[in-house]
């Protein structure tokens, strides 16, 4: 038979040597630990968002602004219409970088 192994219990001593916090620096500790949750955009902002990245990134693919409002309804409809995935959504239209 095997050996059972008793767990390590918490004696007063090991429990003495943990670090201790003052009142502010556990406050400071907790804070810096603390990561906020992105908000949600809306579908204004979002499209606002493609209309700034097709801006810039039209010339790469050789297209004019013409386009953009069926991309934006191709991602939409897709469900890529979000900033990360934009570039993915214009890809999945059919269209290739020229540049």
């Amino acid at each position: 038979m095997a050996k059972k192994v008793a767990p390590k219990q918490v004696t007063p001593v090991t429990a003495a040597k943990s670090i201790e916090m003052t009142l502010e620096q556990s406050k400071a500790y907790r804070a810096s630990l603390h990561v906020p949750a992105p908000k949600p955009m809306n579908e204004v902002q979002r499209r606002e968002a493609f209309r700034v990245w097709w801006t810039s990134h039209k010339k790469k693919y050789g297209k004019s602004g013409k386009l953009e409002l069926a991309l934006w309804f191709h991602l939409k409809a897709t469900g890529m219409d979000h900033p990360e995935k934009f570039e993915a959504g214009i890809f999945n239209f059919g269209l290739k970088k020229v540049k």
